[in-house]
């Protein structure tokens, strides 16, 4: 399988599951911020509520996936060039680096954000992107075609 094909798959896989522990813990009130209500808010420049229609709710959910996708794709060719070795390590970085960026700075200049969260909230933010990279890794190392050596 070739890294791109891989990369969206294990992308796609990994959004899913994180979309679905965020929007549990967003409905359960556990979390008063949901990726999926953040990534639907980017067209309306203010993040979905729990009473969003459910066109609105698709499109998070599309945006979402599209996204994680084209991260786990960036993250396939990372690893390639880097080897498998510590990959777990390098997802879970990965995942923070799109935290800080996102979460840290694109959301919040974008006004996707606006009413500042609970600092529990920012952190189960933190843990979904940490967890998704290391489950995207995961996936690359165990079902894509990642070289076995370090080559850095």
């Amino acid at each position: 399988m070739d890294k791109t094909a891989a990369g969206a798959g294990a992308g796609f896989v990994s959004g899913l599951v994180i979309g679905l522990i965020s929007m549990a813990l967003f409905i359960t009130s556990i979390c008063e911020l949901c990726l999926i209500n953040i990534g639907g808010g980017v067209f309306m420049r203010q993040m979905l509520t729990q009473v969003s229609l459910p066109v609105w709710q698709a499109l998070g959910w599309l945006v979402h996936l599209i996204v994680s996708m084209v991260l786990g794709i960036i993250l396939a060719y990372i690893l390639s060039a880097t080897g498998k070795d510590w990959a777990l390590l390098k997802g879970a970085i990965w995942g923070a680096v799109i935290w800080l960026i996102t979460i840290g700075g694109v959301s919040p200049l974008g006004g996707y954000i606006t009413v500042p969260p609970r600092p529990e909230d920012i952190y189960l933010l933190f843990a979904y992107h940490v967890l998704f990279g290391l489950l995207a890794a995961w996936l690359l190392v165990r079902f894509g075609s990642i070289s076995e050596t370090n080559k850095l």
